[in-house]
């Protein structure tokens, strides 16, 4: 189906240092700084979604707005023009030949799933969730704003920041520490390939290496974040209680994501993840974001969107709730996301918008995403 009515054509009503504004948010603006609050506005557009009826429309098969595969063994060159028309068209792409070895996803997957078989309360013991530092383990607390429903899952957030894991690194299974660095490193120098490779296009006035300079691990004001996602089982009757009820449930709401760009791992048979372009690019379709064999799935966050003027745009995505085969036998589904986000001191400069610092930005989101009583510290 062709979204047409979507919230590119809504008002988005922000209170900005010179009192209340309104900003039409697909509307063609000059090149002028807008006196609106960075965070206000990307919250005020998942919350939008619900309004419009975008958020909850029907995944479609789509020949032309599937996912594409991009071979990161291929030339920079050819890798960058991939990247770009991947990124500016569907929003979603996957890499393969990316050079992070599969055992060590392995690892990381076996690591996930241990800790998450524990019972709740000694997950909580081990890794008490901190709202102000984005780490710790977290049980349905995270309520959308597109839904004001909490997601049907449970994650474990490693923020690499000194001091964001002290005693909050998982003690079962005993490798957990270890495995997650060694993931996030990995992780952390291919997302920083990738950002460099957009970054002459999207982001033309910064000095080159910017972007990947701007995102470091366990310095004091590091904020790339590893999360390691478990979706619980659901049996058939709670299924189709969630699916009879007025409201629209998801394993997670949509919503875009607040960082620079985010690799996400999956496991084949794990399906259930759905995207569409952001709202502000016009109409918009969900399409599947299936596992590929050796591949993670990326997608661009709202810090490069705003860093670059929009010349790129964060995408929507979602996880949909299992289907009835999915829930005979009930089983789980994980996945991994490293977040891509820029140090809290790095400031997010641009033609068209006030500059933020990283970190007040993702603090902003932190607190429209999780109630002041989770874990704050």
């Amino acid at each position: 189906a062709n979204l047409s009515v979507v919230t590119g054509r809504e008002e988005v009503r922000e209170r900005g240092t010179a009192g209340e504004t309104t900003h039409m948010a697909g509307a063609s603006e000059p090149n002028r700084k807008r006196p609106l609050t960075a965070v206000e506005e990307d919250t005020q557009l998942e919350r939008s979604l619900k309004r419009s009826g975008l958020g909850n429309q029907e995944c479609v098969a789509s020949a032309e707005a599937s996912v594409p595969v991009i071979d990161m063994a291929l030339s920079d060159d050819a890798c960058a023009a991939a990247i770009w028309e991947a990124a500016t068209r569907v929003g979603f792409f996957t890499v393969v030949n990316h050079g992070i070895p599969e055992e060590l996803i392995d690892r990381a997957f076996s690591a996930s799933s241990t800790f998450f078989a524990q019972p709740r309360a000694s997950k909580e013991e081990q890794s008490p969730f901190a709202r102000n530092l984005n780490s710790g383990f977290e049980y349905m607390a995270q309520v959308r704003p597109s839904t004001g429903l909490a997601d049907r899952k449970e994650s474990l957030q490693v923020t690499a920041r000194t001091g964001a894991m002290e005693e909050r690194w998982p003690s079962e299974p005993k490798d957990f520490e270890e495995v997650a660095k060694r993931v996030m490193e990995q992780a952390h120098a291919l997302g920083c390939r990738i950002l460099s490779l957009l970054e002459a296009r999207a982001c033309p006035t910064l000095q080159p290496g910017t972007l990947a300079n701007s995102h470091n691990l366990w310095g004091d004001d590091g904020q790339c974040t590893l999360r390691l996602l478990h979706y619980m089982p659901m049996d058939v009757a709670t299924l189709e209680q969630l699916k009879s009820s007025k409201e629209q449930h998801w394993r997670a709401g949509p919503h875009t994501d607040w960082c620079c760009c985010t690799l996400l791992f999956q496991r084949p048979g794990n399906d259930g993840l759905e995207c569409a372009a952001n709202p502000r690019a016009g109409s918009s379709q969900w399409v599947a974001v299936d596992p590929v064999p050796g591949g993670i799935a990326v997608n661009i966050g709202d810090m490069l969107a705003r860093w670059s003027d929009n010349r790129l745009l964060s995408n929507l995505h979602r996880v949909r709730l299992p289907t009835p085969a999915e829930c005979t036998p009930p089983r789980p589904r994980y996945s991994m996301a490293f977040f891509m986000q820029a140090d809290k001191k790095s400031i997010l400069k641009s033609e068209k918008y006030e500059p933020i610092t990283a970190g007040d930005y993702i603090l902003g989101r932190i607190k429209s995403n999780f109630a002041t009583g989770a874990g704050a510290a």
